[in-house]
């Protein structure tokens, strides 16, 4: 991420009590297994919440698995791909939003933008031909809409909440009651009623407080407060400085605790050491070098903070399972599936 990227993100920050989300689409969606979608980026949030299978999605550098009951958050401007494994079948509701009403210059419908609907495959079936179906129902204006302009929808807002109650993947969510709060708000959003647009807001934030028990403990004292902050920017700062010597020692030093006390928050917070966390983050980045550029196995050890080749490809086959050249065989193809603007909807 770019510093003007930074500063946008942190100018665009919302608290939890501003939080009126407006939902732009509602989509339910089945991809076989084998499938992989080019990369794309997006211009509005989006939630995508797996009912079924599995799927790796590759985000902003990133690798991430998302299994049943999982629930990925995907901001606006960053790319990401999809692949859903040979032999799973990934079924996933995806609800495409703002966090706040946006401003009439700001806002876009979907089909304005991302179905491309005004010749639709002849051939569509199954989750594609009924959701066409009953939006051109719902919708016989549908054609009528002109497109929208790419450096346009790059100057929305977007206000964001805190990254730190809303990561990319979400884990811990009670399918039992999750899945039907997806459901509910498909079914709102194909009606036109004034009541079905409260709902929809209602169900949101009914997910949303979901995310937040699970992201945002209550804490007993602004003692916890203060770690959590501490542990937040300790996070951050490996994050935008993994290639350079980090340690235990320096992170509780920056802190002013000391080191077993910092070692003992940061692993209660992170559900990792401050090793396995860094090491973490630079595999996840070497797996974007491998996938997204041709230099050499040298080159991404030494970018990605490695001593060497040699002790690069040991870590990241301990991580992994499978040596970095293996790797770049099996995904470094992504790149040639860029076809520019969003070429597909999910």
């Amino acid at each position: 991420m770019t510093a003007m990227e930074k500063e946008r993100n942190a100018e665009n920050r919302i608290s939890l009590e501003r939080i009126a989300p407006y939902v732009r689409y509602v989509n339910y969606k089945i991809f076989d297994g084998g499938t992989l979608l080019p990369e794309r980026i997006i211009y509005d949030h989006e939630f995508i919440y797996c009912l079924s299978g599995e799927a790796r999605f590759l985000y902003a550098g990133k690798t991430y698995t998302v299994k049943k009951g999982e629930l990925f958050y995907i901001c606006p401007y960053l790319h990401n791909t999809m692949l859903v494994p040979e032999g799973k079948t990934f079924r996933v509701h995806c609800v495409h939003f703002d966090w706040i009403s946006p401003e009439a210059q700001y806002d876009f419908r979907a089909e304005q933008v991302y179905l491309h609907m005004e010749n639709p495959p002849a051939d569509a079936e199954g989750s594609d031909a009924f959701y066409m179906n009953s939006y051109k129902a719902n919708n016989p204006y549908h054609n009528s809409l002109p497109p929208i302009k790419e450096e346009r929808l790059l100057e929305r807002p977007n206000p964001e909440v805190d990254p730190a109650l809303f990561p990319p993947l979400i884990t811990g969510l009670d399918y039992d009651t999750t899945a039907p709060l997806f459901k509910e708000l498909y079914q709102n959003y194909s009606q036109l009623s004034t009541g079905a647009r409260l709902r929809e807001r209602s169900l949101f934030l009914q997910l949303a407080a979901a995310v937040c028990d699970l992201t945002s403990p209550v804490r007993e004292d602004s003692c916890g407060l203060f770690h959590q902050k501490t542990i937040s920017e300790a996070v951050n700062y490996i994050q935008e400085y993994y290639t350079e010597d980090i340690s235990l020692p320096l992170l509780a030093a920056h802190s002013g605790l000391s080191q077993k006390y910092f070692g003992r928050l940061f692993r209660e917070q992170t559900g990792y050491t401050v090793r396995e966390y860094l090491t973490g983050v630079r595999i996840r980045n070497a797996k974007h070098l491998l996938s997204h550029t041709d230099s050499s196995l040298e080159q991404v050890a030494l970018s990605t903070g490695f001593q060497d080749k040699f002790y690069f490809t040991k870590v990241f086959k301990r991580q992994t399972g499978i040596t970095p050249g293996k790797y770049r065989k099996s995904y470094g193809h992504l790149d040639e599936m860029k076809q520019g603007e969003q070429a597909f909807f999910w």
